[in-house]
């Protein structure tokens, strides 16, 4: 039976890369709360402009406003997840970097399409009327 010593520059970088991925999963988790907060609070705001109006857009703003949200929830998941496995990743006794999909990205992605969507619908209405 060999006594193996643990690598302490290795530790140490498993340490600052432990608490990395903790300030990480905390700022998505922000920016998830921001974007459901925001999904919630455009549906409100808006249903409360058009109280008395005939041609309410509630379909369409409920619609996107729950795009909004589920970008939300989506993020936190998919955040949780990546922490799941980072934190797996340096369970092991050699870390390597492997690399993957950013998360800011995606999210970003799904944000522009529905920035997108919500500029083609409002145009779309200036143009009928």
């Amino acid at each position: 039976m060999t006594n193996h010593s643990p690598n302490w520059q290795t530790e140490l970088a498993k340490q600052r890369n432990r608490i990395a991925a903790d300030r990480t999963l905390l700022a998505w988790i922000r920016t998830s709360v921001a974007l459901i907060g925001i999904g919630f609070g455009l549906e409100r705001a808006i249903s409360k402009l058009y109280i008395g109006v005939e041609n309410q857009p509630t379909v369409l703003v409920k619609l996107f406003s729950l795009l909004i949200v589920g970008t939300g929830f989506f993020s936190i998941l998919i955040a949780a997840l990546d922490y799941k496995n980072e934190m797996k990743r340096l369970e092991q006794p050699d870390y390597y970097y492997t690399p993957r999909q950013s998360l800011g990205i995606m999210v970003s992605g799904i944000l522009v399409l529905i920035a997108i969507s919500i500029f083609f619908t409002i145009w779309r209405e200036v143009i009928i009327n």
